[in-house]
């Protein structure tokens, strides 16, 4: 099974992608009905699994959609609605809805998923800038030195990562 065939499974099946996404959003505007002070501490998890159920997807969305506009240069009309924009625009929708109540960033598990935004943010970045660029190929070395300097670069990468997050 390719990505492109999960692509066209959700296609085909929307009925259930729709109902999983209204189910959310009903369930994260009964969250904000029925949180006060009395009860945050247990349905701030709750909250924190809607955010989770509705952001991994849109977040997949938003970058298959970055994907498709500046890597395959297709058009945003040629694409289904549900599996490029739903995700999204449901996300957002969640988002704006829960973060009335409580600041989504009190939330458990709230930094790691803005630490995998980032990751995939910082990735998709690192392979635009390779896919656009040039790289002439000089040969001064072996494949075993082109290997070592590749091992450093992602050593100072992973230094640099674990200072920004702290």
């Amino acid at each position: 099974m390719t990505i492109q065939d999960l692509i066209n499974w959700f296609n085909t099946n929307g009925t259930y992608i729709i109902y999983y996404f209204i189910l959310i959003l009903i369930l994260s505007i009964t969250c904000t009905i029925i949180v006060n002070k009395n009860n945050i501490s247990k349905v701030k998890y709750l909250m924190s699994l809607l955010i989770y159920a509705v952001c991994v997807p849109g977040i997949l969305a938003l970058f298959l959609s970055l994907y498709t506009i500046l890597f395959l240069r297709t058009s945003m009309l040629d694409v289904s609605i549900i599996s490029y924009f739903l995700p999204i625009i449901t996300m957002v929708m969640v988002l704006i809805i829960l973060n009335r109540k409580i600041k989504i960033s009190k939330l458990p598990g709230f930094t790691r998923l803005s630490s995998l935004i980032i990751m995939i943010s910082i990735s998709f970045i690192i392979l635009f800038i390779l896919q656009r660029s040039y790289f002439g190929v000089l040969i001064l070395g072996s494949f075993t030195h082109l290997l070592l300097v590749f091992i450093i670069i992602m050593v100072i990468v992973k230094f640099a990562w674990t200072k920004f997050l702290k």
